[in-house]
């Protein structure tokens, strides 16, 4: 990133000769505004800096004496140059004030505000971007580009398939996939009602075993956290938070079917289940033989379980 005078960061400490002369040119710009900058303020100036100093904590320096009193003394006119000024400021900050030890790093008291390195610098204003969700700026579209924009956002949607129709769709695999099950269990008689029973429970078990492991994902505090604020601002998601629900969903989803097989031998085993295992437990014991659709036996299950939870 290229840095001018005026853009130069107040708490950086210059780690170079290229950034010492930012930093100098960037403190006379605020302080002696139309003086030149000379060789030897520089060489004032690079002795703060080799000693952690950076431009603000000048600032404050020339400004403030060590105890925190307001100690400003303006300069004295054309009569004192800025180098004068800078030193006479500047000496209060030696541990000895009444000598002017101003070879030794060591003699300079703590700068009176903290400094960092560029690279720290610029690392924390990447992750604060993103942060705030905002990327590297763009240059604004033409009106060509803009047209090529929307016509791309327009096939989109053309071929992204309704929500609803997608959860139909994956209904409608549940049920071959429940389908492709009950088929290859062994045939028995008409009579024989208990196996009958058995295959329903069966079934129910697989309902609700599905209901649980998508609970799962709904009570997930990423995937919670992130479509409630989508909910509030009434937007879609951007590319990083749809990389960040993608990561929660498949988490959860293997959560769910490691807590599925705890539930399911809980009682054999006798181990203690985490939150998520708790909930599925509740999903199979709610598991029961309604003779619903799909879609309404979840519904169902949800609604018996969040009723149960929510009394304890």
């Amino acid at each position: 990133m290229a840095f001018t005078p005026k853009t130069w960061p107040g708490r950086v400490i210059p780690g170079d000769e290229e950034q010492a002369e930012l930093a100098t040119r960037k403190l006379f710009l605020e302080v002696f505004p139309g003086h030149p900058v000379t060789s030897e303020a520089k060489a004032i100036l690079d002795r703060w800096y080799d000693a952690g100093w950076c431009v603000d904590a000048i600032k404050v320096a020339l400004d403030n004496l060590p105890q925190g009193q307001e100690g400003f003394q303006p300069r004295r006119g054309d009569q004192e140059s800025p180098e004068d000024f800078l030193v006479r400021r500047l000496r209060k900050w030696f541990r000895d004030a009444d000598e002017d030890v101003d070879s030794e790093r060591n003699a300079r008291l703590a700068p009176p505000r903290a400094g960092q390195s560029l690279d720290m610098h610029l690392r924390l204003k990447r992750q604060q971007q993103l942060n705030d969700g905002l990327g590297p700026s763009r240059r604004p579209l033409t009106a060509a580009g803009q047209q090529a924009r929307e016509q791309a956002q327009e096939q989109a949607r053309e071929r992204r398939p309704d929500p609803v129709a997608r959860a139909r769709a994956r209904d409608a695999r549940m049920r071959e996939a429940l389908d492709s099950l009950h088929a290859e269990l062994p045939l028995v008689h008409a009579e024989d009602s208990a196996a009958d029973a058995r295959h329903d429970q069966h079934e129910s078990q697989l309902v609700a075993a599905y209901a649980a492991r998508t609970a799962t994902v709904k009570h997930d505090p990423t995937v919670r956290r992130v479509l409630a604020r989508l909910a509030e601002e009434r937007r879609r998601p951007n590319a990083q938070e749809t990389a960040i629900l993608r990561r929660a969903v498949r988490g959860a989803q293997q959560r769910a079917s490691l807590g599925t097989l705890d539930a399911a031998t809980a009682d054999a085993t006798n181990t203690v289940l985490d939150e998520d295992g708790q909930r599925i437990l509740a999903y199979l014991d709610h598991a029961a033989d309604t003779g619903l659709t799909l879609d309404q036996a979840v519904a169902v299950l949800h609604a018996q379980v969040d009723a149960a939870t929510s009394q304890e």
